[in-house]
């Protein structure tokens, strides 16, 4: 009889729970041109400290031993810090350690000449890098990266085998032991672009290119071209920091530029570029205050999206627990906020381009985690 007595108590219990588990996105009444698909974060930190933050600054002697493979011959200052460059019959390699109007990082570029020119094969290496592999959300932020200019929707998503000069692992391996004079860090995105994908997406871009110019991709891609990309983001206490501009004012004055992040490419050659862009570092913890709910940082966006008329069809397609880097007079700080991350259905003939097919334009809001404020710019510290 006791048993029987539990059982619709139980069925109670599990029912209120998952009502419970649901109930705070249900709670958000919805425009009818938005929807959530986001995964609304759970297991968050109650309380999350803020801290002053410095420029990461390199040591060039760590530097010119961890990265390049032979002792730099010359050594010219720049604008953005001193570049270090080595010239050997079968390989060019340059170092540019930021110290100047770049900050927080470095360029690093090996180049085999093999009888082509320079220029070419840099123009190559960035259709490579830029147009012939699928752009993530956070890449789609300005309006010259948005899909509707390289067929990036339709791009095929490359996987994480392994390609025949270095396994996977290997070159991933090879790599963090590299990226140990950085401050803490995580990966987020690995692939291994085949010749087989580069040649699918360079028809895909070569479709949509003619259609706003005559710039296509002519080359077929080999196995010799494949190459392995990497990309990582800055990590403090667990949270990472945002690599994408929260607002088209954002850093727009004063050169920052994305945030915190890493990206390197593998082939053939071993590691052929990276850049580190915007590293922090660390300095004493300021306060350590607690933090909404991402449920209330969600409305906090529907709300203010509520305040307008929208025409085209939105998503939120993810929300994240961030850091940003806020700056005022008197330095730079780490301070927490839900990033959200959308996706806008553009018309054909609306917004930026008079193109005849419709694409995804992406944006990103960041909403206070401490008061639940919409955040408008590098120096709003409310």
């Amino acid at each position: 009889m006791k048993l029987r007595a539990l059982l619709p108590l139980m069925l109670c219990a599990l029912l209120l729970a998952s009502c419970r588990e649901g109930s705070a996105l249900g709670e958000i009444e919805l425009p009818e041109t938005l929807k959530v698909t986001a995964q609304l974060p759970e297991g968050y930190p109650a309380e999350v400290t803020a801290y002053n933050l410095s420029w990461y600054e390199a040591d060039e002697r760590v530097a010119i031993d961890t990265f390049m493979h032979a002792e730099p011959q010359e050594r010219e200052e720049q604008a953005t810090g001193p570049i270090f460059r080595t010239y050997t019959e079968s390989f060019i390699e340059h170092l540019n350690i930021y110290a100047g109007v770049s900050h927080g990082g470095m360029d690093y570029g090996y180049y085999t000449p093999g009888g082509a020119d320079y220029s070419e094969v840099m123009k190559e290496r960035d259709t490579l890098k830029h147009y012939l592999r699928r752009q993530q959300p956070w890449e789609c932020i300005n309006t010259d990266l948005t899909p509707r200019a390289r067929g990036n929707g339709s791009m095929g998503e490359a996987g994480q085998e392994n390609l025949g000069f270095m396994s996977y692992d290997d070159a991933l391996g090879e790599l963090e032991d590299r990226l140990a004079l950085f401050p803490g860090h995580e990966l987020i995105r690995g692939e291994a672009h085949t010749a087989g994908l580069l040649n699918q997406n360079r028809d895909i871009f070569n479709r949509n290119t003619t259609q706003w110019s005559s710039d296509t991709v002519s080359k077929s891609f080999t196995k010799d071209d494949e190459y392995y990309y990497f990309e990582f983001r800055e990590v403090l206490d667990g949270i990472p920091f945002c690599n994408a501009q929260w607002a088209e004012s954002t850093f727009g004055e004063s050169g920052g530029g994305s945030l915190p992040s890493i990206h390197a490419i593998y082939n053939k050659d071993g590691l052929i570029e990276l850049h580190a862009g915007s590293m922090v570092e660390p300095g004493e913890a300021i306060s350590t205050e607690p933090i909404i709910p991402p449920e209330e940082a969600l409305k906090v966006y529907v709300d203010e999206y509520s305040k307008a008329i929208h025409f085209e069809n939105s998503e939120v397609i993810s929300l994240e627990l961030n850091y940003l880097i806020l700056a005022d007079s008197k330095g730079l700080y780490a301070r927490p906020a839900w990033v959200l991350t959308t996706a806008i259905e553009k018309k054909a003939g609306q917004g930026d381009s008079t193109s005849d097919f419709d694409y995804t334009d992406y944006g990103v809001t960041a909403v206070s985690a401490y008061s639940g404020v919409i955040l408008e710019r590098e120096t709003d510290m409310r």
